[in-house]
């Protein structure tokens, strides 16, 4: 079975189990396992971020970073106008899980950006894509 690639973003200092139960939930949202994952997928400025690291490590998967201008020329279905604001791209999540899969055509996500909250004003985006030569279910 080919690996689908899970596209992530975050509030700097998020807590690592936040990020580890937005991407577990958001796999369960399209029954799929971690090992179905290829690799974590995110902007080149959270490439370090303890939430995602630790998240990847975890589960031995490769974290992938794109640049601000890569991740903006990604058309998607959820565009913030914030996250352009503050990280120079309209998307994180889900233009990262797109690129990862080597794609840019948004038909390609299973899962849209999805957002978890910690209760602290911190949260977790999370999408999931699939490589263009997987059959969809």
């Amino acid at each position: 079975m080919e690996k689908v690639f899970v596209g992530v973003g975050c509030t700097p200092g998020l807590h690592p189990d936040v990020m580890m139960t937005a991407v577990l939930r958001a796999l369960r949202k399209v029954g799929l396992a971690p090992d179905a994952v290829g690799g974590l997928a995110t902007i080149a400025q959270r490439r370090d971020e303890p939430a995602i690291v630790l998240t990847a490590r975890h589960h031995g998967w490769d974290i992938q970073a794109f640049s601000a201008e890569a991740l903006s020329r990604v058309p998607v279905p959820n565009p913030s106008e914030r996250v352009r604001q503050v990280m120079g791209t309209p998307a994180v999540a889900e233009a990262a899980a797109l690129l990862a899969a080597g794609t840019r055509d948004p038909k390609h996500l299973l899962l849209e950006k999805r957002v978890h909250r910690d209760g602290e004003r911190k949260a977790a985006t999370v999408s999931i894509a699939r490589c263009p030569a997987v059959p969809i279910r």
